[in-house]
């Protein structure tokens, strides 16, 4: 199964783009996500590979964004 733009993952997390910037793991980019948490809204960047596992740095103690 591949994510696209718009998904949201079971952490709440919503991919908004896919970057041109290199990622961390073969040959993967960087894609920008959105907490949908109430109250929150953190964006930051992740591989594409991370993402049906993401939780929000910010408001869920994920992994610094990229």
């Amino acid at each position: 199964m591949s994510s696209q733009v718009g998904d949201t993952n079971q952490n709440g997390q919503k991919i908004l783009a896919k970057t041109s910037f290199e990622g961390t793991d073969h040959n993967q980019k960087i894609w920008a996500l959105q907490c949908t948490q109430p109250g929150c809204g953190h964006v930051y960047g992740a591989n594409g590979t991370d993402f049906f596992e993401r939780k929000c740095p910010k408001c869920q103690n994920g992994k610094p964004g990229l």
